[in-house]
């Protein structure tokens, strides 16, 4: 199995297998052309290449992933794919376990950031 996360907007995440079908599946995840982005040597993150032009919504968890990598330099849109690295042939490898909990935690930080509370007064 190669394990991929996909991040929808609204921060649910989603298992995909891309063993099979690995580039139809990223563009079915994001919703049309990709573009992959190396967040470091290890971790890739697959967006929609036309996303800004089709005006997709903000992603606060791709977003957030990005930054860890380069700072506020970027506006990450649409639903996101996260990946492991590339191996010597150029292939797409499986995420780690160790990745995915990275992942999870980072999601749950910006959801507990951007959830309203509600504060009984």
């Amino acid at each position: 199995m190669k394990k991929a996360l996909q991040i929808t907007t609204l921060g649910s995440m989603v298992a995909i297998d891309l063993e099979f079908d690995s580039l139809e599946k990223l563009q079915s995840a994001v919703g049309g052309w990709v573009q992959a982005i190396g967040l470091s040597d290890t971790m890739s993150m697959w967006c929609n290449e036309e996303g800004k032009m089709m005006s997709l919504p903000h992603n606060p968890f791709g977003q957030a992933l990005w930054e860890k990598s380069y700072g506020r330099t970027d506006y990450i849109v649409g639903d996101v794919v996260i990946t492991g690295g590339v191996d010597d042939e150029g292939e797409t490898i499986s995420l780690t376990d160790e990745q995915i909990i990275h992942i999870t935690k980072v999601v749950a930080e910006v959801s507990e950031f951007i959830s309203p509370r509600i504060v009984v007064m």
